[in-house]
């Protein structure tokens, strides 16, 4: 909540009792991990599952503008961080990108692998790890260009 406010986020976006209880209850039932089916019933949900985007794309937005110094050298168009989170980052049914998954990642506190096939005769398989700090990932991503799946093992 403090990385949201210390980014102006309007609180009216993420105090919402509905919202505050929806989430947590997705990770209450992320840290149980006692039931794959019910995970996944709440994720099959949208309004579950809106909640739970809506929540990470203002983590995102609010890691982005907190390292604004950092983040605005990949940032196209001359638009500020601000501008960027507002038209890019905050709105629902917007692709993300690399920037996205780095200031996820850093804020979640979480290690990321993005996959990518080559599509070079070989049929590799490159990948970036994020942060770049040799951990072992907790997610990976296969990236589909303007798209990502999540892989399972």
């Amino acid at each position: 909540m403090r990385l949201l406010c210390s980014a102006n986020i309007p609180t009216r976006l993420f105090i919402d009792i509905a919202f505050v209880l929806q989430f947590m209850d997705v990770v209450a039932c992320v840290e149980s991990a006692s039931d794959a089916s019910d995970l996944l019933n709440k994720y099959c949900d949208q309004s579950t599952s809106d909640y739970v985007v809506v929540y990470l794309r203002l983590l995102t937005s609010g890691k982005l503008q907190e390292k604004a110094d950092f983040y605005m050298h990949f940032i196209d168009g001359g638009l500020s961080v601000r501008d960027f989170c507002n038209q890019e980052v905050e709105p629902m049914a917007k692709e993300s990108d690399h920037i996205h998954i780095i200031a996820l990642s850093e804020a979640l506190g979480i290690h990321v692998r993005v996959e990518y096939m080559d599509r070079g005769d070989g049929g590799t398989v490159n990948y970036h790890d994020f942060p770049e700090d040799g951990s072992p990932p907790h997610v990976c991503l296969l990236y589909r260009p303007g798209h990502y799946d999540i892989l399972y093992n």
